[in-house]
């Protein structure tokens, strides 16, 4: 089974509130796959409330249009876990044999009325069977030839799944068998709001291209567009660079995201992974498996190597033109002032400022060191060799070892920090050499570096 697979075996585990949620993130994607608001698709509340017969609507403009699992601009979806045989389908279309006003409304606008069932696993007859049914819940209203009836089980929305990539990591979780280091569009950039944090823009200019004829580069929100007209388009490769921690990831994620700008890239097309957590299988791997199925997706990959994307590139048999580089600059005062007061608003706003202007546009050290001030104390006037030992000490006591690894692993751009060999590729114990340690003890503090968030 590849990463891209998903099968009725697994949608039958999803259970009742994260099927429903499916459903609803599927009729989103195919809203925005042709270019429609996923604003048009409704759903929420508890699963066992009362609904009117509807878990999910689909509401898009009269005329839109749509096809397939959506098959009309007015459609609604009946969610259940359980199997919905014959007898259940009369009963729930017509509970004390009057129709739900809900199909009523929907026949009214020649729209679609579908029953999912995620246990249910039926045969060609049974489908008939359950499809005979729901015309027979309507035989009595007038207009129900405008209405389509379908029935889907487990099998038909484990199809439609794979039709949407992203979501199938999303599924893997929810039933515990998630792929590592893969995940499906979320808050890639910790934040504590989750995906419903608003993405802070700055005015000054931020975003820069090599082949920019503007010398001065453009802000964020143009940035975001230019990235997202690229990666619309099949076969493109984009290359966001930059200092860590400038906002680089939370960058990209503001790309799935319909409040930053406008025309969003689709959540549900985003597999994303950290190089950092080891993903298995390799991101190579996946973009072979996504060409070779012919499906459509965005890889995220965090912290890529130039030798992997140099691979990944090399994998493509569209042969795209080239790379489009983005370098993304450090966050203004006023913008890192702005995310301290909204992460931190427990700081005075003198502590906001300091701590600002301290970071130099890195909102990693600003989180970091907002952190370590308590509600009864404060950074004001504190010297920027105060405020370093704050942010390497973090409450815990000094250490001159520590401060001298950090000194030694400082020195390169980047360095692999787990082989602790003496290797022809290994580089702990070559950085350890240099303050006379080892490099199994200079692995054991760049792991405590890496906690204290000071290894980015």
């Amino acid at each position: 089974m590849t990463m891209f697979e998903i099968t009725s075996d697994d949608i039958a585990l999803l259970n009742d509130e994260d099927l429903r949620a499916l459903v609803g993130l599927l009729c989103e994607s195919e809203a925005r796959s042709r270019g429609l608001s996923p604003s048009a698709v409704t759903w929420g509340g508890n699963q066992t409330a009362a609904d009117g017969g509807l878990d999910v609507r689909v509401a898009l403009p009269v005329g839109a249009a749509i096809e397939g699992f959506v098959p009309r601009a007015a459609t609604g979806f009946q969610v259940k876990k359980k199997d919905i045989p014959r007898t259940e389908i009369l009963t729930e279309m017509s509970p004390n044999g009057a129709l739900r006003p809900a199909i009523r409304d929907l026949a009214d606008r020649s729209g679609a009325y579908i029953i999912i069932s995620s246990v249910g696993a039926t045969s060609d007859t049974a489908l008939q069977n359950r499809r005979a049914a729901m015309k027979d819940a309507v035989n009595d209203l007038p207009g129900a030839a405008a209405l389509t009836l379908d029935f889907y089980d487990r099998g038909r929305l484990a199809s439609w799944v794979r039709e949407h990539a992203g979501l199938i990591p999303w599924v893997r979780e929810k039933i515990g068998r998630s792929i590592r280091g893969w995940q499906s569009y979320g808050a890639w950039a910790y934040a504590p709001e989750g995906i419903s944090g608003e993405y802070l823009l700055d005015e000054e200019l931020r975003v820069r291209t090599d082949t920019d004829v503007a010398e001065g580069g453009f802000q964020v929100l143009e940035g975001i567009k230019r990235i997202r007209d690229l990666l619309s388009h099949s076969g493109k490769v984009v290359r966001l660079i930059g200092l860590s921690g400038v906002g680089k990831t939370r960058f990209v994620q503001a790309l799935f995201d319909d409040r930053a700008g406008e025309q969003s890239l689709n959540p549900s097309l985003a597999a994303y992974t950290n190089i950092a957590d080891g993903p298995e299988p390799q991101p190579t791997v996946v973009l072979s498996d996504l060409i070779a199925s012919r499906k459509r997706a965005i890889l995220v990959i965090d912290n890529c190597p130039p030798d992997l994307h140099r691979r990944l590139y090399d994998i493509s048999e569209d042969q795209p033109e080239g790379t489009e580089v983005f370098e993304l600059e450090p966050s203004s005062t006023d913008l890192i002032e702005k995310l301290v007061k909204h992460r931190f608003p427990q700081l005075s706003p003198v502590d906001s400022r300091t701590i600002a202007e301290f970071s130099g546009g890195n909102a990693r050290v600003a989180i970091a060191l907002s952190e370590t001030v308590d509600r009864q104390e404060t950074v004001a006037g504190m010297s920027d060799e105060d405020l370093f030992k704050r942010l390497f000490q973090q409450r815990h006591e000094s250490s001159e070892s520590l401060l001298l690894a950090a000194q030694a692993l400082s020195l390169v751009y980047s360095f692999q920090g787990e082989d602790v060999s003496d290797g022809d590729q290994a580089e702990l114990f070559r950085l350890a050499a240099l303050i006379g340690k080892n490099a199994q003890e200079m692995f054991q503090s760049a792991a405590e570096l890496r906690r204290r968030g000071l290894i980015q």
